[in-house]
């Protein structure tokens, strides 16, 4: 993997899907790559062999390394809801920002808008807290 100062070192890069309810990990996964992007569909797949006894995965909680409009559309074509950071927030925002909700978003919107939308509401500002 690339390094900061420039060069190359050997690392990889893990991920973990957990079970928000239980916090075990129910899928792990190991790689070289060095981009997490390039890491939701590998784990998309690996989740949905998972056993059917574990229940249905309802959403993907992710930080914004994982985000791209791509990945929002593959997670709803798995019938999984996005909810990937699009960007840096600020920790503590006003109260305006924490207790409204977003406008409407019109009927024909994207994967990756109904996403960021989503993020914006307090439905989904609670959903996303269970990531930390």
């Amino acid at each position: 993997m690339p390094t900061s100062g420039g060069g190359f070192e050997q690392a990889y890069n893990a991920q973990a899907a957990v079970d928000t309810n239980s916090m075990l990990i129910v899928a792990p996964a190991v790689t070289p790559a060095c981009n997490d992007r390039e890491q939701v569909k590998p784990m998309l797949n690996q989740l949905t062999q998972l056993p059917a006894a574990l229940g249905k995965i309802e959403h993907l909680l992710t930080d914004n390394g994982f985000y791209s409009a791509a990945n929002a559309a593959t997670c709803e074509a798995h019938g999984i809801e996005p909810l990937m950071a699009v960007g840096h927030e600020s920790h503590h925002p006003g109260p305006f920002e924490r207790f409204t909700e977003p406008p409407a978003l019109p009927d024909n919107a994207s994967p990756a808008q109904r996403m960021a939308h989503k993020l914006k509401s307090q439905a989904g500002r609670k959903l996303y807290a269970l990531r930390k």
